[in-house]
């Protein structure tokens, strides 16, 4: 093993070699110049440090840190015309035989229950496309009528916020409106229409109106509305269907701009003309980001419904969709349990917070985790686990640029320093927190946290720049930097760990930062691939003095754990929860269990 100080010698003789090259090359330049051309050699002398600092500079500004080469082959773009290709055929026969049904409403269909609404995903010949049906009671155009007599009944009667009230009663004081109102106006419905009315009314009064099935479905990430007559679309958890237009649409302005009205209540905020733009979080916090029409949408009203997933993705799910796979997996747990710090990168709706939760759960559960967020989406099955929301101003009166009543991310993450946290958990550094979470890491404590970027020369131009604004030799703090990709790859939308990076050292006097990519994607078999070998394992073992026998049995002994959880579909987060518990506690015991089965 290589130790510190042949390490340190290494570094020298590395810096003594740059340092005459760069002689080499300034004499190279003097000795180029022209003879008898009027040039006084001794003032040219004299210069040669400056064309030493020259040469150092551009090769520095060249290299922020490693170069690789490159692993791909260059296209020729000439002669296209001339090119026998025979393109790209997209083989739809996979998807013209998908006829997927299931309920909505209710979320959860106990005995015989009525189920009033179903998803329902089929292929479209036509648009040779699938399309997400929703499929609801269907009214005739006197059911409609009836419907809305009765909604306009209860909306002169109506004196209660629902937002205030518990879902029970209000359905209860909705349901006894409408008995009311059907024996004050003399209707005589069948059992069957008195249940269709009452499904539409509650739908429409205490939910989101037609949108409530979606919002009902588990398997829906995504929600968005473009403008109206434009369908409704919805993001598939299942990476063979990713983004499928819908049934579902607005057929006017006003109905649209009603029910952004709606959102922006739902999230207890306001929304005009003025303030035509909505940022906030529905009470089961789902994120919603909706635009008013006026000249800043010409389409239209709009919004995006980000929904809160109320079971998050465990590392098993991962595996399965082939996000990551057991080895790459096995490598990060054993990382986390030794406190490192590791940040999760990539572009929007890449996965970044799934992937970041999915590894929150290989923290020991002894350890004292606080979480911070603007909108909360992590789920942990830890006993000691604090969760901490900001929160925005409720008035533009405040101190200095801070709104009253504000608490940013910032003063969270300041004043969760102060509870002694053995993991910091961010959902997402943009701003002036990124400061104080890498001094944290400075200091001993482990940080997770994700951020958007795609690429290595990104995530540090990021760093270094305003809003974060770190000094560079900060970076040094952090340990991994974790890759996520979404992206269509063969007909089918997929999510992929693309790369892994190890954070070795800052180099001060060359200003680089020296990283090791250990994992990658290949997109050739789909496959994860060992790129490079592991400092931080190696620094591991010298740090905690373990052998590396033994570290790659602890290794191996993860991938076993991780791939008899897959095999027997145990997925729930608290149940993976509660076997990683098992194995922290008596390792030896879990593995002989498996290798008994």
């Amino acid at each position: 093993m290589i130790t510190k100080t042949k390490t340190l010698s290494l570094r020298k003789s590395v810096k003594t070699f740059k340092s005459r090259y760069r002689d080499h090359l300034a004499r190279q330049k003097v000795d180029s110049l022209p003879s008898g051309g009027g040039v006084d050699i001794d003032i040219v002398n004299k210069l040669i440090p400056a064309l030493k600092g020259m040469q150092f500079s551009q090769q520095s500004s060249k290299k922020k840190h490693k170069i690789r080469e490159k692993d791909y082959k260059i296209v020729n773009l000439h002669n296209l015309e001339k090119s026998t290709g025979d393109g790209i055929e997209v083989d739809y026969a996979e998807f013209q035989s998908i006829d997927l049904k299931y309920t909505l409403t209710p979320a959860q269909v106990n005995g015989n229950e009525r189920v009033y609404a179903w998803a329902n995903i089929v292929w479209m010949p036509d648009e040779k496309a699938l399309k997400y049906n929703v499929l609801e009671p269907e009214l005739t155009e006197i059911d409609k009528k009836a419907i809305n007599r009765i909604k306009n009944a209860i909306e002169e009667k109506i004196n209660v916020h629902f937002e205030s009230v518990h879902r029970q009663a209000a359905e209860k004081y909705i349901s006894q409106m409408i008995e009311q109102i059907v024996r004050q106006y003399e209707m005589r419905l069948t059992i069957d229409q008195r249940n269709k009315y009452n499904y539409y009314l509650l739908r429409n009064f205490i939910d989101l109106d037609k949108l409530q099935p979606i919002l009902n479905d588990p398997n829906v990430e995504d929600i968005s509305c473009d403008g109206i007559n434009i369908p409704i679309f919805v993001y598939h958890r299942n990476p063979k269907f990713g983004s499928l237009p819908t049934s579902v649409s607005f057929e006017t302005k006003e109905e649209l701009d009603d029910f952004v009205m709606k959102l922006a209540q739902r999230c207890g905020k306001t929304i005009s003309v003025a303030e035509p733009v909505l940022q906030g979080a529905l009470p089961d916090g789902s994120r919603v980001q909706a635009t008013l029409e006026t000249d800043i949408a010409k389409r239209g009203s709009n919004f995006t419904i980000r929904k809160f997933t109320k079971e998050p993705m465990t590392p098993i799910h991962l595996m399965e969709y082939g996000t990551l796979d057991a080895k790459m997996l096995a490598y990060l747990w054993f990382v986390i349990e030794h406190n490192r710090s590791i940040l999760v990168c990539g572009p929007t709706a890449s996965g970044k917070t799934t992937l970041l939760n999915a590894l929150s759960l290989f923290i020991r559960p002894s350890m004292k985790i606080v979480s911070i967020e603007d909108t909360p989406e992590l789920r942990l099955p830890h006993v000691h686990w604090i969760p901490e929301i900001a929160r925005e101003g409720i008035s533009s009166y405040g101190t200095g640029d801070k709104r009253l009543g504000e608490v940013s991310m910032f003063d969270l993450l300041r004043a969760a320093l102060r509870q002694r946290p053995d993991y910091l958990i961010v959902g997402e550094v943009r701003g002036k927190e990124a400061f104080i979470l890498f001094q944290a890491m400075a200091t001993g404590h482990a940080g997770l946290s994700t951020m958007h970027a795609d690429s290595l020369d990104k995530v540090i131009d990021r760093l270094t720049t305003p809003p974060i604004q770190l000094p560079a030799s900060l970076l040094e703090t952090l340990d991994l930097i974790v890759f996520a990709k979404r992206m269509r790859y063969r007909n089918h939308n997929v999510r992929r760990t693309t790369e892994v990076h190890e954070i070795n050292f800052y180099d001060s006097d060359d200003k680089y930062l020296d990283s090791s990519r250990v994992f990658r994607w290949g997109a050739s078999l789909d496959t994860f691939n060992i790129d490079e070998d592991s400092d931080l394992l190696g620094r591991l073992c010298r740090d905690e003095g373990i052998t590396e026998s033994k570290l790659k049995s602890e290794i191996v002994n993860r991938i076993k754990v991780l791939k008899w959880m897959k095999e027997n579909d145990v997925k729930n987060y608290r149940q993976v929860g509660d076997v990683i518990s098992q194995y922290y506690s008596s390792p030896q015991r879990v593995i002989n269990a498996i290798e008994a089965e």
